[in-house]
């Protein structure tokens, strides 16, 4: 996969993670647990304009990749929630204010409509967090489906 990332405004930094498993005791990128591309954080981290050029390094464990990019004062809703698959042929895009995001060979995971209810007692934080929801959405055999 191929991920090429251009950051058209201010971000406090994105991160791509490789998930091979999550714990929804967590949240935000401690749900999931697996290996973070360093390369993504410190090649955005409190730039107003950056590149990111990349191949992603698959995996071989990996359930899904998880994009996410934290806007200025963290402003939830513009921050940046990207989770996919490889998937040979396909391809990845995205273009708004914030970015301009393309994925090669790969496949977007559409979990916005998601709303899980595992059993336990949850936090609003956690249960607003996107990362959280993907988590569940994972741990839930939603990716098998």
């Amino acid at each position: 996969m191929h991920l090429t990332l251009e950051v058209k405004r201010y971000h406090e930094f994105f991160w791509l993670h490789a998930i091979q498993a999550v714990n929804i005791q967590e949240c935000c990128m401690k749900c999931f647990i697996g290996e973070t591309d360093n390369r993504v954080y410190f090649g955005t981290l409190h730039q107003s304009n950056a590149l990111i050029d990349i191949e992603v390094r698959e995996q071989p464990n990996a359930d899904a990749y998880y994009l996410c990019g934290l806007s200025e004062g963290f402003n939830w809703y513009q921050n940046t929630h990207v989770a996919f698959v490889p998937s040979p042929g396909e391809t990845v895009f995205l273009d708004n204010a914030n970015i301009r995001l393309t994925i090669t060979e790969a496949k977007r995971i559409d979990f916005a409509d998601y709303k899980p209810n595992p059993k336990g007692h949850f936090t609003r934080r956690q249960r607003t967090c996107r990362n959280w929801i993907f988590a569940n959405y994972i741990k839930d055999g939603m990716l098998r489906r």
